[in-house]
């Protein structure tokens, strides 16, 4: 039933008459007895009773007014609130937003930055997902991605947010029973944990000093894909770990970890903010990743989740020594 014949029904009934009823609209005579006539064709019902002079409303008529002005009402006050909402979500201050992130950057920082927008925009609902997880949503459904290595699909756009410098790190237990390196060649005395991913199909991992490089070949002890994982390993003393240095800050000022070779450092790493383009038109969504751009240095003072050194093993020995 078109809303329209409700209206037309309802707008009669408070004139009067249909020539009021014309004048106070501006929908010609014909046109409104037109639209009621057809609302009687539908309801199957007479509602008026038409006389020279007049239209009286019939019982029926009577009935359906009263159901007709609150309809009516109903739908002003809910074309009213959609539009309030579609204002607000407009404005970036109401709706919600998925954001996918590497496991890596969602407690160190990405945590902060969703407590810190939620503060701004208290009406947006925020889903933090982490990558890589059996219930992990897809990358094409959600409305940020933020990660280092961007998907190569040609309908999402990666915009570079800054990078991530890298340093080699050891915990004090396993540096207790290694002589530390003094220059990079003695690494070959060292093992390493490493992250998958940034050793894959590489003959080794670059290291750059101020004034020269050195590809370090590492011995690994133990791998992984998960940097939450290779801090433990570091932490627990296995060896020597390339990690990001805003993720090992807060180990490092609680003395259980140490930065060793100071001045030498792998490759940085890109961080991005991955989205499809015509979801960035959204203000919600425009804010969110100006937020994190502009914070993106402030990433090492936003992470303060300390990790603990392992326990020694039982005996109290040293850590395991270099493989052979």
């Amino acid at each position: 039933m078109d809303i329209k014949l409700v209206e037309a029904f309802v707008l009669l009934m408070r004139s009067g008459s249909l020539t009021r009823a014309a004048a106070d609209s501006g929908v010609p005579k014909a046109t409104l007895s037109r639209q009621v006539a057809r609302l009687e064709e539908l309801l199957g019902v007479q509602l008026v009773v038409r006389s020279a002079r007049r239209l009286s409303p019939t019982e029926a008529g009577r009935a359906f007014h009263a159901h007709g002005e609150r309809l009516l009402v109903q739908l002003q006050d809910g074309l009213a609130s959609a539009q309030a909402q579609v204002r607000d979500m407009a404005s970036g201050d109401a709706g919600s937003l998925t954001v996918l992130t590497d496991t890596h950057f969602s407690t160190t920082f990405l945590c902060g930055m969703v407590r810190r927008y939620i503060d701004q925009h208290p009406n947006v609902r925020c889903t933090l997902a982490i990558a890589d997880r059996p219930a992990s949503p897809a990358i094409d459904t959600v409305d940020c991605y933020l990660c280092s290595e961007p998907p190569d699909l040609p309908h999402l756009v990666a915009k570079p947010l800054g990078r991530l410098a890298y340093s080699l790190y050891a915990s004090p237990r396993y540096l207790a029973g290694h002589a530390p390196p003094q220059r990079p060649a003695d690494l070959a005395d060292h093992v390493a944990v490493v992250l998958r991913e940034r050793l894959a199909g590489r003959a080794g991992l670059q290291l750059n000093g101020r004034d020269a490089s050195f590809t370090w070949t590492p011995r690994v002890a133990a791998d992984t894909n998960d940097y939450w994982v290779l801090k433990t390993f570091c932490l627990d003393g296995l060896g020597i770990a390339a990690l990001p240095d805003f993720f090992c800050a807060p180990e490092v000022q609680a003395g259980g970890l140490r930065v060793v070779l100071p001045g030498w450092h792998t490759e940085p790493l890109r961080v991005y903010a991955v989205y499809q383009k015509q979801r960035f038109m959204a203000r919600k969504l425009r804010g969110f990743i100006d937020m994190i751009a502009g914070c993106i240095d402030e990433i090492a003072e936003l992470h303060q989740y300390v990790g603990s050194p392992g326990r020694a093993p039982r005996g109290g020995g040293p850590a395991p020594s270099p493989r052979p």
